[in-house]
């Protein structure tokens, strides 16, 4: 066996090749991030061995180019999380003195005698991870357009504070058309009601009390702002108006195209068929969830992944129980964007079914606050859904609150 480390950075991977003693094949290499670099590494695996099966590849990344590259060429990668590479570098250096050869050489001896903490790369098809990547990168964007969207509100209260006050979404397209042909108090005032009516039916804003409303607002007293703060501030303004406009686009763009990934991806209609799952969700799921059935018998390793399941610790001996002590605490180490995933799913189901509210309810009694209890609620819902995931199949109230009351009468026996 030959046992390799990889240590990725922007433009080069360190490598690192041991044998079975633990011993250097060959001097640490260094490769670049490109075609010939990742050729020039597949040429010296072939020559230590033509088969894949002899190497065990270890990286601390499970997505890479590179592990794009050598999965294709069916070696098997394992990647490690951080967290513990960085408790293993302690096992050969006592002081924090390190370099990328040496985090290379620290993963393929550990890749060599520690094979429980590894997780091999499992590549999901094309059209999961195309769903997956679609769904984070909207994510991103979606979290430019809400920052971009507080920034406009704040910079508007500081020059034309009546602003905020016209629309409920200062960043719906009617407003921010509005706002980029009247970009000042002083402007929009020059408007007559027929005028405001006739701009805004151009947009399909017809609701005559918005209207009525902007128009009063337009013609009452103003707050005096001194003039070069609207000359400042109406370019920052402005600025944050034009990336609304477009960072809107491209959301819309990436929803196109995840509904048109969603229609051809099998586990689609059994994510919608759950109360409050729409397409969005669906698609935030799949990218959890994956392909591989066959390698998960229980939820919790997605539970661990979202964040919704406690760190709990036992320790110690109490004699008046006599068990441990027990100390349940919030899960840090998670992936911070499924965490935020599945807590907006627990949220927007609350008014979507009765024994889901009644769960929240139950939670919040106990004293828990609001998002403690939208984590218990994600924590079930995960394990529902898995169930469904794992044998494929839709959600059916009736099932799952018929097998709820069963294991309530065990419970009481």
């Amino acid at each position: 066996m030959y046992y390799i480390g990889i240590d990725w950075a922007d433009q080069k991977y360190d490598i690192v090749i041991l044998d079975d003693s633990g011993k250097y094949v060959q001097e640490p290499l260094v490769i670049k991030k490109s075609q010939p670099g990742f050729n020039e590494l597949l040429k010296i695996f072939q020559k230590l061995s033509p088969q894949p099966e002899d190497f065990k590849i270890g990286i601390e990344t499970p997505t890479d180019l590179l592990i794009n590259f050598l999965v294709f060429w069916d070696y098997p990668v394992f990647a490690i999380h951080p967290t513990s590479m960085k408790s293993f570098r302690k096992r050969y250096r006592t002081t924090n003195a390190r370099d990328d050869s040496y985090d290379a050489f620290v993963l393929a001896d550990v890749a060599r005698t520690d094979s429980a903490c590894w997780k091999k790369v499992q590549q999901d098809s094309d059209l999961t991870n195309q769903i997956r990547t679609l769904v984070f990168d909207q994510h991103r964007f979606i979290q430019r357009h809400t920052a971009a969207n507080n920034s406009f509100k704040e910079t508007l209260k500081q020059y034309y504070p009546e602003y905020n006050h016209f629309f409920k979404d200062v960043s719906c397209p009617a407003s921010l058309a509005f706002f980029q042909e009247f970009p000042t108090f002083n402007q929009a005032t020059q408007l007559t009601r027929e005028q405001l009516t006739n701009f805004f039916r151009a947009y399909q804003v017809y609701n005559n009390k918005t209207i009525s409303r902007i128009h009063d607002i337009l013609h009452n007293d103003h707050i005096h702002v001194d003039e070069y703060i609207v000359v400042t501030k109406i370019i920052r303004a402005s600025g944050y108006a034009r990336q609304l406009v477009e960072l809107k686009k491209t959301c819309h763009e990436y929803e196109k195209q995840l509904t048109a990934a969603l229609n051809q991806h099998p586990d689609t209609e059994t994510f919608l068929s759950f109360p409050g799952v729409a397409e969005v969700t669906a698609g935030r799921l799949i990218a959890l969830f994956g392909d591989h059935r066959e390698l998960h018998n229980n939820a919790f390793p997605f539970q661990a992944k979202a964040g919704t399941c406690p760190v709990t610790e036992s320790t110690g001996y109490d004699k008046n129980s006599k068990k441990g002590y027990k100390i349940v605490y919030y899960r840090v180490g998670c992936h911070k964007v499924y965490r935020d995933f599945v807590r907006n799913m627990a949220f927007a189901s609350l008014t979507k079914a009765d024994w889901i509210k009644a769960y929240y309810d139950k939670h919040r009694d106990l004293g828990h606050h609001h998002h403690h209890a939208l984590r218990c609620l994600a924590n079930l819902q995960l394990k529902i859904l898995f169930a469904m995931w794992k044998h494929q199949k839709k959600f059916d109230e009736n099932i799952y609150l018929a097998q709820r009351t069963r294991q309530a009468m065990k419970q009481k026996k």
